[in-house]
């Protein structure tokens, strides 16, 4: 009984998504709330990648689509976003990095059917809040240099359920999102570390049609 009541909520499904209009001849407004993991990635100083980790920050924004052809459509969103990341060797330093962003994502929608789209674009994000990461005072040649934006490129996938919509996405940085110099008071040793950054988001949004 179960599993005929299964199959044809599936077929209901796939029939919605292939005989009703598509979603991109409409234009909408979307409030967006999110989840995010963020993370780290080409780091140059090779000691330190095993003791960053992930964390979990949120985002919450609004957007605008605008039809543009049959099946395509464009999204101009506005997010504000807190993002963390932990590092192992400081972890009695409670949120030491943790960021907030301001970022204005562009994205092209092509959809597949009714209700289901992939997404792909470009994201600017302005560095609006930085949580102060404590250094050792005797190392007082450290030197901390956090870049005010970065410039990313996204992707991800929609599905929308009348003017409900679930969401995820990937959003991969171009741009060194810091520079860090300092002399090791130890061994006098000059130490340079620099990375970009990535973060993926899972979220759902509510549509105005």
């Amino acid at each position: 009984m179960m599993k005929s009541r299964f199959l044809l909520f599936v077929l209901f499904i796939v029939t919605d998504l292939s005989t009703s209009e598509v979603i991109a001849q409409q234009k909408a407004v979307l409030i967006n709330s999110a989840v995010n993991s963020y993370n780290l990635h080409n780091i140059s100083y090779q000691p330190v990648i095993e003791d960053i980790r992930a964390g979990t920050g949120f985002n919450i924004g609004f957007g605008y689509e605008q039809p543009l052809f049959n099946k395509t459509s464009l999204i101009l969103g506005f997010d504000i976003s807190q993002r963390n990341y932990n590092n192992a060797n400081f972890a009695w330093l409670k949120n030491a990095f943790r960021h907030n962003y301001l970022s204005i994502p562009v994205n092209l929608n092509y959809y597949f059917f009714k209700n289901f789209a992939i997404q792909t674009g470009m994201q600017y994000d302005h560095l609006i809040f930085k949580q102060k990461v404590v250094f050792y005072k005797d190392n007082t040649e450290q030197e901390s240099a956090f870049t005010k934006f970065d410039i990313g490129i996204n992707s991800g996938l929609r599905f929308q359920f009348y003017n409900f919509e679930v969401n995820g996405s990937i959003n991969y940085g171009l741009i060194k999102i810091y520079d860090l110099s300092g002399t090791d008071p130890m061994t006098g040793i000059v130490i340079r570390n620099f990375a970009k950054s990535y973060m993926y988001k899972f979220g759902v949004s509510y549509l105005f049609k």
